[in-house]
């Protein structure tokens, strides 16, 4: 297993949980970020123990937030009202930020974690899904929502 490809993909997750953070606080919602970045940890810290798992763990991350990135874009000009809002300047160039961090994290994820065996890939994959998707959700409960 290489470990170029392992530096990769974790640095990709802490890029993108970096620009989320970013994000958080030029829009005055810290703490709905840092719960929306949970997920992005909890795969690190997969990566790092078990690569292997860890690199199915963060690619679902990975395409959750180059979805929700391109409904921002959507919304920007003008197509869609799914991700609606006012974005600053910093948090649309932090889309850019997420969506190249999320890219290459995808195809070196898929490289690291191919000694895993399918039944494997699907259950680390669906998991990660269901617990970006839930921190996405309670981020947005009344308590949450905007601090």
């Amino acid at each position: 297993m290489p470990i170029a490809r392992l530096r990769v993909v974790l640095a990709c997750l802490i890029g993108l949980g970096l620009a989320l953070l970013l994000v958080g606080v030029v829009s005055g919602t810290l703490l709905r970020h840092v719960i929306q970045i949970l997920p992005i940890g909890l795969a690190a810290a997969v990566l790092v123990r078990s690569p292997e798992w860890g690199a199915y763990a963060s690619i679902p991350i990975f395409f959750f937030w180059i979805g929700i990135v391109g409904l921002i874009w959507l919304f920007l000009l003008g197509l869609s009202r799914i991700a609606s809002g006012h974005y600053t300047p910093i948090e649309v160039v932090s889309t850019f930020m997420m969506v190249a961090f999320s890219v290459v994290g995808v195809v070196g994820g898929m490289s690291l974690g191919k000694p895993l065996r399918p039944r494997a890939k699907i259950f680390a994959f669906m998991l990660f899904a269901s617990v970006q998707l839930a921190a996405m959700w309670v981020s947005f409960l009344k308590p949450i929502a905007n601090r």
